[in-house]
């Protein structure tokens, strides 16, 4: 709903679960250009988020750690703008045409 522009981003008390909805969907690391996280189990929706913070310069008031929750909204943002393309085909459409049913890149 968040993606689609149903439902507005500001309203959203925990946006990490759509960014992770995203990140298994897009590359979103390689996309949005970010440095690996620390550690080598992978990208998380909460490694995203950071690495986009720090990116960006996105820091909290009082104590200038990384905004996380404002660089999940700026992603979000950037999904709903279209600057982040998500295309999803119809369960079967890859079998039915005869493509690969690899996502688009």
């Amino acid at each position: 709903q968040v993606l689609a522009g149903v439902y507005p981003i500001s309203q959203l008390q925990e946006p990490y679960s759509a960014v992770g909805y995203l990140a298994a969907r897009l590359p979103l690391p390689s996309l949005l250009q970010l440095r690996p996280p620390s550690a080598a189990a992978g990208w998380t929706a909460w490694d995203i988020c950071e690495a986009w913070a720090e990116k960006r310069g996105y820091k909290t008031a009082r104590t200038a750690r990384n905004d996380v929750y404002r660089a999940a909204n700026s992603i979000l943002r950037l999904a709903a703008e279209g600057r982040l393309r998500l295309c999803l085909r119809p369960p079967g459409y890859a079998a039915q045409k005869g493509e690969d049913p690899s996502p688009i890149r």
